[in-house]
């Protein structure tokens, strides 16, 4: 099963699909504004590739480890040897890609993955650390039973997962990511609608019991979320571990010193 973070947000929807998603950086040829639904035009398709590509060449330029170190980055101008009228909604993502992507979304840059993690806890985290609106929510899909039903039945879901000897805080959080492949057919809908919907045809054929789930949406009040946090703490789930590294050590001490409210404590006093 994986579980994703949620909130008031029309659904399972990638961040490349959001209406107003700026995808890309600082390339004005290729950059786009995600519309209500993907278009299965090309443009879709490049824009989400600069965004990628402008990630990747800058983390090279500086130095750091870049995932899934591609041809496209050694060419002298990979962008207009690569993107253009040859790359749409129907040839994207390539799936040697798939670890560049997966990184790239991890640290926020918009493409058609989502984010899940094996481990509830760790979502229920992301959903409770920063609220939007009156709710927050976990999102649980049970993969094994998306598998019972048959991808014959038209739910083309792909699990990603990346090396975990390079990338702490993805093993840390038992990250793993779903690409809806019906996507690059031209045929979109939220995730858990299209799941939803694959559950109900592999009942009617007989291949699992009538009223299976294969989605689940579990919601809090945000004004639960503290208490929320505070019990996920006692179990080990807190920035320090998630993310581990000295700086979120000291994030996550920080925000213990918020909650303890040590505004008032005495002031250290002079030696007599």
């Amino acid at each position: 099963m994986g579980a994703c973070p949620g909130g008031l947000s029309p659904g399972l929807v990638p961040s490349a699909f959001r209406r107003g998603t700026i995808l890309g950086y600082g390339n004005r040829e290729y950059a786009r504004a995600a519309a209500e639904t993907p278009k299965a035009t090309w443009d879709q398709g490049n824009a989400e590739c600069v965004a990628l590509m402008e990630f990747l060449k800058l983390s090279d330029e500086a130095g750091l480890d870049v995932p899934a170190d591609h041809r496209w980055l050694r060419q002298w101008n990979p962008f207009n040897n690569v993107v253009g009228h040859s790359i749409g909604i129907s040839n994207w993502p390539p799936n040697e890609l798939y670890e560049a992507l997966a990184i790239a979304q991890h640290h926020g840059v918009p493409t058609r993955l989502l984010d899940f993690s094996y481990d509830p806890n760790v979502a229920a985290y992301f959903a409770a650390e920063k609220p939007i609106g009156e709710e927050v929510a976990v999102w649980c899909v049970d993969l094994q039973l998306i598998a019972l039903a048959g991808k014959d039945l038209r739910c083309r879901l792909e699990v990603l997962s990346v090396p975990r000897l390079r990338n702490r805080n993805l093993a840390a959080q038992r990250a793993l990511f779903l690409l809806d492949l019906d996507v690059a057919v031209g045929r979109y809908a939220p995730l858990e609608s299209s799941i939803a919907d694959h559950i109900r045809r592999g009942a009617q054929v007989g291949r699992m019991p009538e009223g299976s789930y294969g989605v689940r949406k579990f919601s809090l009040p945000t004004s639960e979320c503290e208490a929320l946090l505070d019990l996920l703490r006692k179990l080990g789930v807190d920035r320090a571990h998630l993310m581990p590294s000295f700086d979120e050590v000291v994030r996550e001490l920080e925000s213990r010193r918020r909650r303890c409210d040590l505004s008032q404590v005495p002031i250290v006093g002079s030696a007599v």
